[in-house]
Order: C-alpha cells, then sequence, then structure tokens
C-alpha cells in the first residue's frame, strides 16, 4: 500500500482544516496529486485494532460511546478548547504588547 498522509485522506470532504500557512506550502509542493477520498472506507483490520487498543477511540467512534453530557469532559474535546483558548489568549497578548508595550522591558 501507498503510503498517505492523514491531509490526503479528507480531500473531498466537506471539511475545514486549520492549517499553518507554512504547512500549506509544504504540501503544495509535496508532489502529491490529491484525490477525493474521504468516501473511501477505512480499511477494517486499522479500524478493528484502533477499537482494540484505544477506549477512547470506541468512545468516540460508536453512536452511543459518549453520552451528551460526557462531551464537554471528554478528554479530546477538553485538550482541542484548551488549545484554542491558549492561542486566543496568546494573541491578546500580542496585541496588548504592540498596543501598549511593557515600558519596563521596552528597548529606547
Amino acid at each position: 500500500m501507498r503510503h498517505r498522509l492523514h491531509w490526503t485522506e479528507l480531500v473531498g470532504g466537506d471539511v475545514v482544516l486549520t492549517i499553518p500557512h507554512a504547512w500549506q506550502v509544504r504540501f503544495n509542493a509535496s508532489g502529491i496529486d490529491p484525490q477525493p477520498r474521504i468516501d473511501v472506507p477505512v480499511d477494517g483490520a486499522y479500524l478493528d485494532d484502533l477499537l482494540a487498543r484505544v477506549p477512547d477511540f470506541r468512545r468516540a467512534y460508536e453512536p452511543d460511546g459518549l453520552a451528551i453530557d460526557e462531551f464537554d469532559s471528554y478528554g479530546a474535546t477538553v485538550r482541542t478548547l484548551r488549545s484554542f483558548i491558549e492561542a486566543y489568549h496568546a494573541l491578546q497578548g500580542t496585541i496588548r504588547d504592540l498596543v501598549l508595550p511593557n515600558p519596563d522591558t521596552r528597548r529606547t
């Protein structure tokens, strides 16, 4: 089987990916001709392996694996939300430092 990258498997889907510009440049220069694969089923052996080895994958994959009230505390949800919040605060800090440079650290 030819090696594929995760982004090539999502081509053709109704998805939005938050890819840094530098990565998009790398993808564009990779020479890979992306073909729509979003509707190609995952090899059952891979799926079975994940379901057997990764309990959190099973919880997220199975239709009744997570109750609605578990979603907000589910590890992947919390990690994703924390990363967005962290990025938001970092952006606020950058803007603050541009608009109101710290007089104690500003070089003159």
